[in-house]
């Protein structure tokens, strides 16, 4: 029998513990990967879920959703990606960064918005974005894994690779060519990325 998403919030706001277990299997995995797109980082994501849900608890009784039940759980992540990314921006040492990345957040935020796609899009583009990466030739997908994920600079590529440092910026440049190409139909929501991935290359 299925049940209606005011009767889940109708049980939730009561306290019904099986009501909540099922919120959070079914949105925990797709409010993560949203998290993360945002925050750049898995255990900040899992923390903001973690207690986005842990508040969605304590707060049960009072909780006011004018649309669905989804959106609003999504939001209330947004928010909360924002919340963290302001508390980080506190600390000189990652002012800038954070201020970067707190506009990036809300120009995506925006973006999405504006042309009307549900926040499930950001799971599509994640996978989307993680095949193309994987039918990147060898070399050229490990250069530009080790700029994107794992933020080192090209000279430290070069070092770990025994490569010159030209060719770590050839095969960036080559492997944003070959995503735009293989992305295109996602190129106005990828549009911050490829200005932050474009930078990526002349970093020193």
């Amino acid at each position: 029998m299925l049940v209606s998403e005011k009767d889940v919030i109708q049980k939730l706001k009561c306290g019904d513990e099986p009501t909540f277990q099922f919120i959070f299997k079914k949105y925990y995995t797709g409010l993560y990967y949203y998290a993360e797109k945002y925050l750049g980082d898995k255990h900040h994501a899992e923390e903001v879920v973690q207690n986005t849900f842990l508040k969605l608890w304590e707060r049960r009784e009072t909780i006011t959703i004018s649309k669905s039940f989804s959106s609003y759980l999504y939001k209330t992540v947004f928010n909360n990606c924002l919340n963290l990314m302001k508390h980080q921006q506190v600390k000189e040492k990652y002012k800038n960064y954070y201020t970067q990345k707190i506009r990036n957040a809300e120009e995506y935020y925006s973006i999405s918005q504006e042309s009307g796609q549900s926040v499930y899009i950001a799971k599509e583009i994640e996978n989307e974005i993680d095949k193309a990466i994987q039918d990147l030739p060898g070399q050229c997908r490990k250069i530009f894994e080790l700029s994107r994920f794992e933020g080192l600079k090209n000279h430290e590529i070069a070092e770990r690779l025994g490569i010159s440092t030209n060719t770590v910026q050839k095969q960036i440049s080559i492997a944003l060519c070959k995503l735009r190409v293989a992305l295109a139909n996602y190129l106005p929501l990828l549009f911050i990325l490829t200005i932050n991935l474009i930078a990526s290359i002349y970093r020193s």
